[in-house]
């Protein structure tokens, strides 16, 4: 008995080891200079894939003036790069595409086991505790989520441990890309991505200097992370003689079952728990519930079909006769949600999904598995294998002879029995992508809703995404995301790589954060004569 612990015991210590040793080596990986030539491999592997792989390529670009720019690349490699910095040419290429799923990745900086402990157990990194707009080339704090009161909403950042946003912001441009030729996705997209830019320039930390600017004041501030976790220390603080008593029985069975309702909710609509937000939630922002806001962060996690079958009873029983969708910065999500909400808002049977286009017969089946280690592959092989022949049967050769995929997405869709009947408001920006382009654009095409803010960032008729392997180039280790399927309305517009309008032009501005206004739902609710809690 001993002995088999000793064993574990010795086993553990070696698969320990042997992640502190995988761990370094992709550290000291992003550290060294590749040689050209190898670069120029990895150049080639990028435009080999994408060419082979990527349905809509010549969408935005045709084929020659691409291969002129990969070639122009490497042209343009003169010494030996570090992976990272080899990133910001090969990206460039890339989001030329102009097809915002397609990107390239840089590397980031990867821990040990015990190292993520550490950092789990100390909690959130400090950044990440806000939620930020870039408008007017400033960084803007729309949400504060820390413990941190004193740190208003409309708070500008001017400098994070000495860099600004503004020199980020000019570094990393241009290495992603919108759906097409709108402008409104680039500023949404960097105050989203801040945190993960910063993260590449300055080691992580447990603590950030920060300049913030609030109207006329200047000020700076030391911030720290917050615990999240259970098990955190947290400072014991002197109770009264009447607070030291015990709670009854009755008291415990009660918490007990208010945590227990508490987190079925969140298994339904979704949460977010450094935010401390749900994925899918009502609002109702005046004194009664005629007007009701459903506000969607993402169409990803939860259990989205109870959880619309929840909200519109709700809708349905507190007799909600305007109600307004809040797509603002939602980066998308699953086509089936958004198929399973567009029948609960609209009064018409539609076909939702045009053909959904690939490259060839093999493309999809062949690469959904490609981030699958080839042990673990090896061993499902009684499983991939016929799951694999399926998809290969799916694919099929149209009459105008590209390939597309047989799929339930384009069926007709039928409303809902209790279908919402009443006026609809549509809240869309630059950071509403992908999936929430694709149901924006379905409900623009029936005339169904008021669009107000500002054009998505995903464009109106079509996004290349679906399946999306993540490939590995050979020698710079970057990841290459790359679509392999085309995903579009059946009804197109005639303004080719536009996103989906607003009918009202409005984004908040700085102004209107330090005032706690939100412009968009302003709007709203002044137009129905509505007014704030």
């Amino acid at each position: 008995m001993v002995k088999k612990i000793k064993n574990l015991i010795v086993g553990l210590i070696l698969i320990l080891f042997q992640n502190c040793q995988s761990v370094h080596k992709a550290n000291q990986h992003i550290e060294t200079p590749i040689a050209i030539k190898k670069l120029h491999k990895d150049i080639d592997f990028v435009q080999r894939k994408l060419f082979k792989l990527h349905p809509s390529l010549e969408f935005y670009i045709n084929k020659k003036d691409l291969k002129f720019k990969f070639d122009s690349l490497k042209q343009s490699i003169k010494n030996p790069l570090k992976p990272n910095e080899f990133y910001f040419g090969i990206s460039r290429v890339v989001a030329s595409v102009r097809q915002g799923h397609t990107a390239i990745q840089p590397l980031y900086k990867q821990f040990t086991r015990s190292e993520l402990k550490y950092l789990k157990k100390k909690g959130a990194y400090p950044l990440s505790l806000f939620s930020f707009s870039y408008i007017d080339d400033e960084l803007i704090i729309t949400q504060n989520y820390s413990k941190d009161i004193t740190i208003k909403t409309g708070t500008v950042i001017k400098k994070i441990q000495g860099i600004t946003p503004q020199y980020l912001f000019a570094k990393y441009k241009g290495t992603d890309a919108s759906d097409g030729y709108n402008q409104t996705y680039y500023n949404r997209a960097f105050a989203n991505k801040i945190v993960n830019y910063f993260k590449l320039e300055k080691q992580i930390t447990d603590s950030i200097q920060v300049e913030f600017s609030y109207k006329d004041s200047l000020y700076k501030k030391l911030l720290t992370r917050v615990a999240l976790t259970k098990g955190f220390k947290k400072e014991k603080t002197k109770k009264s003689a009447d607070s030291i008593k015990k709670r009854s029985k009755n008291e415990k069975e009660f918490r007990r079952a208010h945590e227990k309702e508490l987190e079925i909710k969140k298994s339904i609509f979704g949460y977010d728990e450094i935010k401390k937000e749900f994925t899918r939630q009502l609002i109702y922002p005046t004194t009664d519930s005629s007007l009701v806001v459903l506000r969607i962060k993402k169409f990803v996690g939860g259990k989205q079909s109870k959880a619309y079958a929840l909200i519109f009873k709700e809708i349905e029983n507190k007799k909600g006769k305007t109600l307004v969708l809040d797509l603002r910065n939602n980066g998308g999500g699953s086509i089936e949600e958004i198929k399973n909400l567009f029948t609960y808002i609209s009064p018409d049977f539609v076909n939702f999904v045009d053909t959904l286009k690939v490259t060839n017969r093999t493309s999809l089946a062949t690469n959904m598995f490609r981030n699958v280690p080839k042990g673990i592959l090896i061993s499902l092989a009684p499983i991939v294998v016929p799951y694999i022949i399926k998809n290969l049967f799916l694919i099929k050769k149209s009459p105008k002879g590209f390939f597309y995929q047989k799929s339930k997405l384009t069926d007709r869709l039928q409303p809902k029995d209790n279908n919402y009947q009443g006026k609809l408001y549509v809240l869309i920006d630059g950071g509403s992508f992908s999936a929430s382009s694709v149901i924006s654009a379905n409900l623009q095409n029936i005339n169904r809703g008021i669009f107000v803010g500002e054009e998505t960032g995903g464009a109106f008729n079509s996004t290349v995404a679906g399946t999306l392997p993540i490939l590995t180039l050979p020698h710079s280790k970057l990841k290459f995301r790359v679509g392999m399927m085309e995903i579009g309305v059946v009804k197109k517009s005639t303004i080719k790589g536009r996103g989906v309008m607003p009918q009202v032009a409005i984004t908040s501005k700085k102004e209107d954060y330090q005032n706690n206004k939100d412009a968009e739902l302003q709007w709203i609710l002044q137009t129905e004569g509505k007014i704030l809690k």
